[in-house]
C-alpha cells in the first residue's frame, strides 16, 4: 500500500499557460479591409477634385456675373459667356460663332430655347451704345445665368452642334 501512495505524490510542475497569441502581425483579411478603405477614399478624394476643377470657370462665370455692385452691359454679359464656352467645347467650333449662329449655338446646350427668341433683343442690345430699357437688359443678363447654370458643364459628350 504504501506503493500507491508514493504514485499520487509525483513531483509534476504546476501548468504553464503559453502567451495569448498577439494581435500583430494583422491577419490578411484585415490588411484587405484596410486596402480597400483606402483605395476607396482616394478614388473619392480624386473624384471630388476633377468634379471641383470641372466647375472652376462655370463657378468663376456666375461670381461676376452675379455681383451686385458691378452692372454688366449685354456685351459683357456675352463676352464672359464666350469665355465660359470656351473653357468647355472646342475652340474651333465656338470661337468664330457670332450673331444668329451663336445664339443658336447657345440654345442648342439648353432643353428650352432662350437665345433665338429673343435674338431681335439681343442685336439692339449688343450693338446700340448702351441706352435700352434697363427691364430688358436684366432679363437678357439672367437668360445668360441661366445657360451657365444649366448648361455647364457639358451633360453629354459634346459633338458638334451644327453638324445634324
Amino acid at each position: 500500500m504504501t506503493q500507491t501512495n508514493q504514485a499520487h505524490t509525483l513531483p509534476l510542475k504546476s501548468l504553464h499557460l503559453p502567451p495569448e497569441p498577439s494581435a500583430w502581425p494583422l491577419a490578411w483579411g484585415y490588411w484587405g479591409g484596410l486596402a480597400l478603405i483606402v483605395i476607396v477614399l482616394l478614388a473619392a478624394f480624386i473624384t471630388h477634385k476633377k468634379i471641383r476643377n470641372r466647375n472652376r470657370a462655370k463657378k468663376a462665370a456666375l461670381h461676376i456675373l452675379n455681383q451686385p455692385a458691378h452692372q454688366l452691359t449685354i456685351s459683357e454679359a456675352q463676352e464672359l459667356l464666350r469665355q465660359a464656352a470656351l473653357s468647355y467645347f472646342p475652340r474651333e467650333d465656338i470661337a468664330n460663332l457670332t450673331g444668329d449662329e451663336w445664339l443658336s449655338f447657345l440654345d442648342s446646350q439648353l432643353s428650352t430655347p432662350r437665345f433665338m427668341a429673343k435674338n431681335e433683343q439681343w442685336q439692339i442690345g449688343l450693338y446700340s451704345s448702351g441706352v435700352n430699357e434697363h427691364h430688358t437688359n436684366l432679363a437678357l443678363i439672367e437668360d445668360c445665368a441661366y445657360w451657365l447654370e444649366h448648361a455647364l458643364p457639358p451633360k453629354r459628350k459634346y459633338r458638334n452642334w451644327n453638324e445634324s
